[in-house]
């Protein structure tokens, strides 16, 4: 159908009657600005109103549809206006389908609003760690996908709010033992034997991405290690004072001496830096230069550790202790190119100078 044609149809055959919009529109109860509007091609008349208007005009209502009068046969009124009516449901059924699309689109963006800040938890997963060819668990946020392991980091996804996802996290950080070392806080899982020493959780458009980096042992406890081998020139070693094994001369008279051994150790089940250290003092036997009197001073073991460039020897047991000495129950060596300098010397009626070598 054209409008503009029924619109001038309209408008000549008003005025053929004489009539102005005002008295039309009164005819068929509308406002003239109703019928200026059909005469224009701005809208159409009502299907209610075509049968009065087509009366009203002396015409038939398929010489309004056509927008000139019949020449032919007359055509069926009633078939006519089932056809517009036809046509307006169709269309009526397309803006229904596309009013109900957006509906279901709008429903799905306030769900997935929504379950961008529910919080779910962690859960634990047993994944594949390539860079030690085996499976450990690990927590990682419930409703995460695309697990992916690139030698010792690991990426997912997850649809929820970056903050959401970080505090379960954190929530599953909280449940594994914090190491400190490089003023920095790291995450030690005893059970799995592996440490995480960084993490993060970035937010995207549409999802986050949960990122770490798993390191094998306690990160922490391998730094100071390997901290501690660089200062004392090497790990499990003796760093001893003169030495017991001695070849005595008929012609020489034997000085007498302190010798000392101080043996490093590491128990990596207790991850402790343990010591052993064992006193003799060697001295001549009167009318015997063949033999040598072994005094024992100390035979004891403890802990120790490393703390600016001085080593703190924790005795936690003495086996054997000579009547006069009195023994710490902490000694403090300094650390000088490996070698450690006893700095509060309670072996000084032996000796004056301490350096372990």
């Amino acid at each position: 159908m054209d409008n503009n044609k029924i619109g001038k149809f309209i408008a000549s055959i008003r005025k053929e009657k004489n009539l102005t919009q005002q008295e039309l529109g009164n005819k068929l109860f509308v406002t003239d600005k109703a019928v200026s509007k059909w005469e224009r091609g701005l809208s159409l008349p009502d299907i209610t109103l075509l049968k009065q208007l087509a009366k009203i005009l002396d015409v038939e209502v398929n010489d309004i549809l056509d927008g000139k009068k019949q020449t032919t046969r007359k055509i069926n009124t009633e078939e006519e206006i089932a056809k517009i009516k036809s046509q307006l449901n169709k269309k009526n059924k397309q803006k229904t389908k596309r009013i109900i699309l957006c509906i279901v689109i709008l429903l799905l963006i306030i769900i997935y609003l929504i379950f961008r800040n529910i919080y779910l938890g962690f859960e634990i997963k047993n994944v594949d760690y390539s860079h030690s060819n085996r499976n450990i668990n690990i927590g990682i946020p419930k409703a995460s996908f695309m697990v992916k392991n690139n030698d010792r980091s690991y990426s997912l996804k997850n649809l929820r709010n970056a903050n959401i996802v970080e505090n379960e996290v954190k929530k599953y950080l909280k449940t594994l033992k914090y190491s400190t070392c490089n003023n920095t806080i790291y995450y030690y899982d005893e059970k799995e034997d592996f440490s995480i020493i960084n993490y993060s959780v970035k937010n995207h458009f549409l999802y986050s991405t949960i990122s770490y980096e798993i390191v094998e042992k306690d990160y922490c406890f391998t730094e100071k290690m390997s901290d501690y081998s660089k200062k004392l020139n090497g790990m499990k070693r003796f760093h001893t004072l003169n030495n017991e094994t001695i070849s005595l001369s008929e012609d020489k008279e034997f000085t007498p001496r302190l010798v000392i051994s101080f043996l490093d150790d590491v128990d990596m089940n207790k991850q402790e830096f343990t010591a052993s250290l064992e006193i003799k003092y060697l001295s001549a036997i009167p009318n015997d230069w063949k033999k040598l009197a072994r005094k024992e001073i100390e035979k004891s073991t403890g802990i120790y550790e490393i703390k600016d460039n001085k080593l703190y020897y924790y005795r936690k047991k003495i086996a054997v202790k000579a009547d006069d000495i009195n023994i710490p129950q902490v000694s403090v060596f300094k650390i000088e190119d490996g070698n450690l300098v006893l700095i509060d010397n309670y072996l000084s009626e032996y000796e004056e100078n301490i350096i372990l070598k």
